[in-house]
């Protein structure tokens, strides 16, 4: 089991994009940009949505990468 610790922003993003599989599997078809708003509300929950570095940062944690994690921390702390 890997433990990791996220932010408040990278949270609402790994929330926002669970809803948004969520959605997709509920409705039996891919991508519906008619709902994007619903996504971003969530994404933007206790501020500023991750941008696009920022969400490939959190995958590359998510995947274990260290290298990764320890940049997010070390920006987190900063």
């Amino acid at each position: 089991m890997q433990n990791i610790t996220v932010t408040s922003r990278e949270r609402d993003t790994v929330i926002a994009a669970l809803r948004y599989y969520q959605f997709y599997r509920m409705q039996g078809h891919p991508f519906d940009p008619r709902q994007d708003h619903l996504i971003d509300a969530i994404a933007n929950e206790t501020g500023e949505a991750l941008d696009l570095s920022e969400i490939d940062d959190l995958c590359a944690g998510l995947n274990g990468n260290s290298h990764a994690l320890a940049a997010a921390a070390t920006a987190t702390a900063a």
